[in-house]
């Protein structure tokens, strides 16, 4: 094992966010204690054993994008590069009145190869596919920066304002919107709807891939790191409830948990959300709370995962996208885990769920076995051996018309205190990759704060882009 530099960094919490940053200070030479209150470590992207079938079964689905270049280099650190499959480029199908149309990538060089799973698209018709050129094109030269006005009103307002149609909107941009920001177009910001797009479908072919964990979650992010962060000199405590931030000399030294434990560190980083931190912070601070204030005002989304186990396979694909049904996107969790299994486990991932959140799981499972059966009709002569639903409330925060200034830097005005998580200042919607460049913008700002020492020996320090 490794001897890290007689130098702490405390991180609260111990979701991607909070591990990522001890990763990262590892890689830097900075000793990481990790504390996170639960049992288990991944934050929202945990994994649980049914009791019925003794599998890992993920809370939701979660994907990637081949655009998702720190969070892949983050499994590739922890060493679990071979538990997560990415495509070579963009391609699933959508199906709509009964009726699968494909959109996917042809092997051309760079965007031409995404412009090209438009041209095929049978959802949308010639002249919609105009107008959806013309809006990627306006995309393509809208420069935005600090002072643009595009946070500032809806995207779906911005798209109507560039020749896009209810056809289009629904049929394409709302299709990517809706399960990447996990909002209704109408609710999203322009500013953050034009960033998905240059980086995504103008980027390079190979960006909006999508990429599927193999492995369940907890295993994947969560496991994989700690051994990882215990077998390179750093620690992580679990079961610890820190309840507020110690001050000595004027600046932030440690943290107090709930059994009143005084833990202490040269810095200390809060890796949970927004409402979380809030009430870790010291009352009195003068104008430093004015920098904290607009993280009060941080609103979170919903999103509902609804798994159904049949006795038989229902579907061949292993996910679709729908247009006419609540469904939104149907995963074939047995074929993307390659599972050897005599039936078929669906994971049916409900983004913006607000009008599923407050239903019951009878209700949710009347509407949607019948949604199942209209989209697939292997489904009548299926038996449904297990039925569950998992909500997550507050899954990811909103990134409505002007919420990017309540996305906080990761070096705060209090000395020795920093901020990691998806819903900081980091570019991204609330995503892995957002949680892993959060991490690791404030690993850099701890060595530039308190230096580094001698990095290990056994450690490369990663190149971050």
């Amino acid at each position: 094992m490794p001897t890290l530099p007689n130098r702490t960094a405390l991180i609260i919490g111990g979701g991607i966010a909070g591990l990522a940053t001890a990763v990262r200070l590892i890689q830097i030479g900075i000793k990481p204690i990790v504390l996170e209150k639960r049992p288990f470590l991944g934050g929202r992207a945990y994994s649980f054993t049914d009791s019925d079938t003794g599998i890992e079964i993920d809370n939701g689905q979660h994907v990637f994008i081949g655009a998702c270049d720190q969070f892949q280099q983050y499994i590739a650190d922890i060493g679990a590069s071979d538990q997560i499959r990415l495509e070579k480029r963009i391609g699933f199908p959508v199906l709509k009145h009964g009726k699968i149309g494909w959109f996917k990538a042809r092997n051309l060089p760079g965007p031409l190869a995404n412009l090209s799973a438009l041209l095929g698209y049978k959802h949308v018709g010639l002249i919609g596919k105009f107008r959806i050129l013309w809006g990627l094109l306006s995309i393509k030269m809208t420069r935005l920066g600090a002072t643009s006005p595009h946070d500032l009103f809806s995207f779906d307002d911005w798209l109507r304002d560039h020749a896009q149609t209810d056809e289009t909107i629904q049929n394409f941009w709302n299709l990517i919107i809706l399960p990447s920001l996990n909002d209704d177009i109408t609710s999203v910001s322009a500013h953050t709807g034009i960033e998905l797009f240059k980086v995504a479908l103008l980027g390079a072919a190979k960006n909006p891939a999508m990429g599927i964990p193999l492995s369940g979650l907890s295993t994947l992010v969560g496991e994989n790191a700690k051994t990882f962060i215990e077998g390179n000199g750093g620690e992580i405590r679990t079961g610890i409830d820190v309840q507020s931030l110690e001050i000595a000399k004027g600046r932030i030294s440690g943290v107090r948990t709930a059994n009143d434990e005084l833990i202490e560190g040269e810095a200390i980083v809060s890796a949970v959300p927004a409402a979380a931190m809030v009430p870790l912070l010291p009352g009195g601070s003068g104008d430093q709370e004015d920098f904290f204030t607009p993280a009060e005002s941080v609103r979170t989304g919903p999103i509902v995962a609804i798994h159904i186990w049949y006795d038989r396979p229902v579907m061949t694909d292993k996910f679709v996208a729908t247009l006419d049904s609540p469904l939104q996107w149907v995963f074939n969790d047995t074929d993307l885990k390659s599972r050897n299994e005599k039936g078929q486990h669906i994971v049916i991932s409900l983004s913006g769920a607000w009008k599923w959140q407050d239903k019951s799981k009878n209700q949710l499972r009347e509407i949607f076995t019948k949604e199942m059966a209209n989209a697939f009709p292997a489904v009548n002569d299926a038996n449904i051996e297990k039925f569950a639903v998992v909500k997550m409330l507050e899954a990811t925060f909103q990134v409505a018309p002007n919420s990017r200034k309540q996305r906080l830097s990761q070096r705060t005005p209090l000395p020795g205190f920093y901020l990691a998580g998806d819903w900081t200042d980091t570019g991204w919607p609330s995503t892995m990759e957002s949680a892993v460049r959060s991490g690791n913008l404030a690993a850099e700002c701890i060595a530039e704060d308190i230096g580094t020492g001698e990095r290990s020996s056994l450690i490369k320090p990663r190149r971050v882009n």
